[in-house]
């Protein structure tokens, strides 16, 4: 019987305080250590889904679809490593200033270098790499549950 509802749980495992306590099962430390890492795996798999689902506007798309492009092309380390950290900038979450810059360029059709130089620009105008830092301090700093306790059923 496996459960995630709370009060079911708690209803299952309650006892009285005079009931006795029983050992611990010779590997009960390996198997908590064991259901940690499957649980913090979990956690890491559902953190990524939901960053990889994140919705994007058309211009997004465009913008994603036109950097995977140049990457493709890019003949130098430097030039793809800047094209990943556009790519990364313009994935997440944007302003509506911002928003309005990479419409233009959508409706305005920019593509290659022209593209490249003027999501460069904006990035650099709007000040994006900030935006970069303060959300990977935010996500080191976010809350990851931790096993306080366990309790065996024996």
């Amino acid at each position: 019987m496996f459960s995630s509802d709370i009060p079911q749980i708690l209803g299952t495992i309650r006892c009285n305080v005079e009931e006795p306590a029983n050992e611990l099962p010779k590997d009960h430390n390996g198997t908590v250590t064991r259901t940690h890492h499957q649980f913090a795996e979990e956690v890491k798999q559902r953190q990524t889904e939901r960053k990889h689902t994140a919705s994007l506007n058309l211009a997004q798309r465009y913008v994603l679809r036109e950097l995977r492009v140049l990457y493709g092309e890019a003949d130098s380390e430097d030039a793809k490593e800047q094209i990943n950290i556009l790519e990364e900038a313009f994935r997440g979450p944007l302003t509506s200033a911002v928003n309005r810059e990479i419409n233009r360029m959508k409706r305005n059709g920019m593509t290659g270098k022209v593209l490249l130089k003027g999501l460069g620009e904006t990035y650099t105008q709007h000040n994006m790499r900030e935006w970069s830092r303060d959300a990977a301090s935010r996500q080191s700093g976010a809350t990851i549950p931790r096993i306080v306790c366990s309790e065996a059923l024996v």
